[in-house]
């Protein structure tokens, strides 16, 4: 797994399905509604959670409110998304008792640069008032990936050309992967054809082969959650807390090799958003060593795999007295 020094704090406790509201049953609406919420909280795809029947009756009670939005007119005047807003802490007791795993809100960004061939064969920037925009950042909004969208008109990433985006340019997502703090990087290209649209996109993770996937589909929102259903997955691999991991515990953490004042207020800002530190308590400051107990909510072994991953320490396999000891990686 990539860095995840910039994790974003996402919002688990909503999600919203696309719903004709005219042709299925408020019931059905929740259903899949609070299957979307179980999907953005746990990075199991959608059809996943609806297909294994995973939800019970019992879900409804972590419901606190449900509302409907449309999506623009032009994009799917027969749909509207149904949103439903849930009890965070009774829906996450509710998923560790079904054995469904939970991905901790704090996650890496993926940066997306999206073309678009036209019907006439123009190459463009998907701008963001346009369908496949639209349909592709509601999506990943929707399931809990956070993206950062190349702004075309406010950014210029160099020499590099929305034909680059096309095909994949390696050295395009190479450039990326080093000015940008982000964890994946997703190049999308979308064709209009008379019958339908079709994809194909590159996604890399931090020190990992590119992925490359095709589809050809009718219609946009269709297609854009395809795509993002598969991203999300494929970044919450190995991020995800399973049942048997959750144990309150208390542990005594050292940090060696901090070098300056600055390394040691990042450091402090890390375990503040961290998702799996309830608390934690300075014990010493002392010659570049930092002690530090903590309150966390999953077992040892879950947490050091965790930060880890996260690459801002590096944990040192030494057992003295009983603490976790790690090392600063930068």
């Amino acid at each position: 797994m990539g860095k995840t020094s910039m994790a974003v704090e996402v919002e688990t406790d909503r999600a919203a399905a696309l719903v004709d509201a005219e042709q299925m049953a408020v019931a059905n609406q929740t259903q899949v509604a609070l299957a979307s919420v179980v999907s953005k909280k746990s990075g199991w795809s959608l059809d996943k959670i609806i297909r294994e029947n995973v939800i019970n009756e019992s879900f409804n009670s972590a419901i606190l409110r449900n509302y409907y939005q449309k999506p623009p007119a032009a994009f799917a005047h027969d749909k509207m998304w149904f949103s439903v807003v849930v009890d965070e802490a009774k829906l996450k007791q509710l998923m560790i008792e079904q054995r469904i795993p939970v991905w901790p809100d704090n996650r890496g960004q993926v940066f997306v640069w999206v073309v678009e061939e036209l019907e006439d064969g123009q190459l463009v920037n998907a701008a963001p008032e346009s369908a496949a925009f639209y349909w592709l950042s509601s999506w990943f909004k929707n399931k809990g990936v956070p993206a950062q969208f190349y702004d075309f008109q406010g950014e210029d990433l160099l020499a590099f050309q929305p034909s680059d985006v096309r095909y994949l340019n390696p050295d395009l997502i190479d450039f990326i992967q080093q000015s940008r703090d982000v964890n994946a990087v997703l190049l999308v290209f979308v064709k209009h054809q008379r019958s339908g649209f079709s994809y194909r996109y590159g996604f890399t993770k931090a020190d990992q082969q590119t992925t490359i996937k095709n589809l050809k589909f009718i219609g946009l929102a269709s297609g854009m959650e395809t795509l993002t259903s598969e991203i999300q997955s494929a970044l919450s691999q190995d991020q995800q807390v399973f049942a048997d991991e959750f144990s309150k515990s208390t542990v005594a953490v050292k940090i060696n090799d901090l070098m300056n004042p600055d390394q040691l207020l990042k450091l402090l800002s890390y375990f503040e958003n961290h998702a799996l530190i309830d608390a934690y308590h300075v014990n010493q400051y002392k010659n570049g060593q930092l002690s530090v107990m903590m309150n966390i909510n999953v077992l040892p072994d879950t947490f050091v795999r965790f930060v880890n991953d996260e690459q801002v320490l590096e944990h040192l396999p030494l057992d003295l007295g009983h603490s976790i000891i790690f090392s600063m990686t930068e």
